[in-house]
């Protein structure tokens, strides 16, 4: 049985630009963690209300699921 990617079932990496957005905010923070410096872009405003917004949504779906 084939399994999906990650990128077509994760909600927050369905969206192209939020998608670039997040993997360099990701890489970024963790080579920072190994004490490496990179130069990747902050989360722009719209994309930070973006992901908010997918947030919300699965925040609501999440609690719905877990009062079964």
């Amino acid at each position: 049985m084939l399994k999906k990617s990650l990128k077509k079932t994760n909600p927050y990496l369905k969206d192209p630009s939020l998608s670039k957005a997040l993997l360099y905010q990701s890489v970024s923070s963790s080579t920072a963690v190994e004490g490496v410096i990179t130069k990747y872009p902050k989360l722009s405003k719209s994309m930070e209300k973006k992901l908010k917004e997918v947030i919300s949504v699965n925040e609501s779906s999440a609690s719905y699921e877990s009062q079964k």
